[in-house]
């Protein structure tokens, strides 16, 4: 993984918090092979996220969106993925979405907000790398809580950016799990 600033390893996520006067989120990273389970089958691996949280959750997954902008080419949502079956959170996350380097059509759909980029992409069959940066230990704060419910344990994430074929930078993302025991099975 590549040497990243602390403030580099949470964009876009570290954007929204200081946006909304939020403190920095407590965080270490960590080697994948150092993470815990279920969370390295979860978070280790250049998939995309949404066809691993499906997977997990037994069905599909959908984007409830918390803020979001867009300024023509790139479009920044903080988000939380929810399972379509009882809404319940299986994903935190802040994402950059370069809509400049995605077809017409994928790009309307990203705007609409309903489904992850990695359904999205998968769908229209847009061939492209996941390429983890860090992983992540994170310190559960109040805005976390917001999220999840009451958090006390450790949580873990990643900090990924998706490539597209040419090596255009489709998006940058933080992606943070529930705790293990708050994982719905």
């Amino acid at each position: 993984m590549s040497s990243l600033t602390e403030r580099d390893i949470l964009y876009p996520l570290s954007m929204f918090r200081m946006a909304r006067e939020i403190p920095p989120l407590s965080f270490e990273t960590l080697e994948g092979a150092d993470m815990p389970q279920p969370y390295r089958d979860l978070l280790v691996h250049d998939g995309d996220m949404t066809s691993r949280l499906e997977q997990f959750h037994d069905g599909p997954i959908h984007v409830d969106r918390l803020h979001s902008s867009n300024d023509g080419n790139a479009y920044f949502r903080e988000v939380v993925l929810r399972r379509e079956k009882d809404d319940q959170p299986v994903e935190y996350g802040a994402i950059e979405i370069s809509l400049a380097a995605l077809p017409a059509d994928v790009a309307k759909l990203v705007l609409e907000a309903k489904r992850p980029l990695g359904g999205i992409l998968n769908q229209f069959r847009i061939t492209y790398t996941s390429a983890p940066k860090a992983f992540l230990k994170i310190v559960p704060d109040d805005a976390i809580g917001k999220i999840f419910g009451p958090v006390e344990a450790t949580m873990y994430g990643r900090c990924n950016e998706i490539t597209g074929f040419s090596g255009d930078s489709y998006a940058r993302i933080v992606e943070i799990l529930p705790i293990a025991s708050q994982q719905p099975a």
